[in-house]
């Protein structure tokens, strides 16, 4: 489900089209996807896996840092942040 952060200095309208977007990882084109992925190791370093599962399938960040053995979602956040921030406009 969508839900606006206010966190992040993005506005509404684009945190929207960055979610919905991202959750059609699995029908976009293999460049596209290269492309999420990308974003997803410069966002999320060393935690891009679990960014990347995330922002391509709705999970909450509590049970991706469980699954990826990540002690404090805050770092996912931050990561989170930085991919909101870089996210490209056209795709």
């Amino acid at each position: 489900m969508f839900r606006y952060k206010s966190s992040i200095p993005v506005p509404y309208d684009r945190q929207g089209y960055i979610y919905f977007k991202s959750l059609t990882y699995p029908h976009m084109t293999p460049g596209e996807q290269a492309r999420i992925r990308g974003l997803c190791e410069r966002a999320g370093g060393s935690l891009s896996q679990a960014l990347l599962e995330h922002v391509t399938t709705g999970e909450s960040v509590k049970s991706v840092c469980h699954r990826h053995y990540i002690a404090s979602p805050t770092s996912i956040y931050r990561a989170l942040k930085r991919y909101y921030l870089r996210f490209p406009g056209d795709l």
